[in-house]
């Protein structure tokens, strides 16, 4: 996973909804525009510079577990901050799978692919850590793959993405998505974002259409929510922006894989 090092605020998140003004805003559970959200970011040294995916699991971590206001956690579990400091602390700086970092949370098991690109995977470094709720409700594997859904690869376009974050947001679920991207150098760029909210509207045939994310990245070193527009393009679900500070002019931004995780427990999808 090949992470981008930035540092400026996303110059369209301030953008109005212009001709999508029938849009409405959801919500994950807890979750408003000034507060319920998650942002931890990297160390600027560079010493965290793979780990976007380890953020991105840390935050819907410690937003799972501030949703359930206690009710029924494992006992002197980290909660808040606290969460990023110890997964921070328990993976080396290489590339992984948010849900790979949220199995081993809650089960302790961590078994990443091997990238694509041939590039190592973040290991584990210490045994004391993790499987937090390794024997919740009798199995912690079982429950954490139950409270996730999750779509990649052929599966993403913008139908499934769209339908996926509508109805998420409509039950108070909260996501991460993956994108990818080229820059001028022809490589292909991956990141991670933790998505806090939608703006969605309903097609003439009923089919949701996301008009903007409300997310949190883990490399604009401060706490901040941005609002991205999105467009549907090829097929695939895009950002929406004509200037783009935070990433340059890279192109266009695709999403291409995410996660939800529901906010209280239900059959998996």
């Amino acid at each position: 996973m090949r992470i981008m090092k930035i540092g400026t605020l996303l110059g369209c998140a301030g953008l109005m909804l212009g001709s999508w003004a029938t849009a409405e805003t959801y919500w994950a559970t807890g979750v408003s525009q000034e507060s319920g959200w998650y942002d931890f970011n990297k160390a600027r040294n560079g010493a965290q510079s793979e780990l976007c995916w380890a953020i991105c699991a840390s935050n819907l971590i410690a937003w799972w577990q501030n949703a359930r206001e206690e009710q029924d956690l494992p006992p002197n579990i980290p909660m808040g901050d606290e969460v990023w400091e110890v997964v921070k602390n328990s993976f080396t700086n290489e590339g992984s799978d948010p849900d790979q970092g949220l199995r081993w949370w809650f089960s302790g098991k961590y078994e990443p692919m091997t990238p694509a690109t041939g590039e190592a995977c973040a290991a584990v470094t210490t045994d004391t850590t993790g499987g937090y709720y390794q024997d919740y409700r009798g199995d912690g594997e079982r429950f954490i793959w139950n409270l996730l859904y999750r779509m990649r690869g052929s599966q993403v376009n913008n139908l499934t993405v769209s339908q996926a974050l509508y109805d998420g947001f409509r039950r108070g679920d909260a996501f991460w998505v993956g994108v990818e991207y080229y820059r001028h150098d022809g490589n292909q760029y991956t990141h991670s974002l933790s998505v806090w909210g939608v703006d969605a509207e309903l097609k003439e045939d009923g089919t949701p259409r996301i008009t903007a994310i409300y997310m949190t990245d883990s490399d604009d070193r401060c706490r901040y929510l941005h609002r991205i527009p999105l467009k549907e393009e090829n097929g695939m679900l895009k950002f929406d922006c004509t200037d783009h500070p935070l990433y340059g002019p890279i192109g266009d931004i695709t999403i291409t894989n995410y996660t939800g995780m529901k906010h209280r427990e239900e059959a998996a999808d």
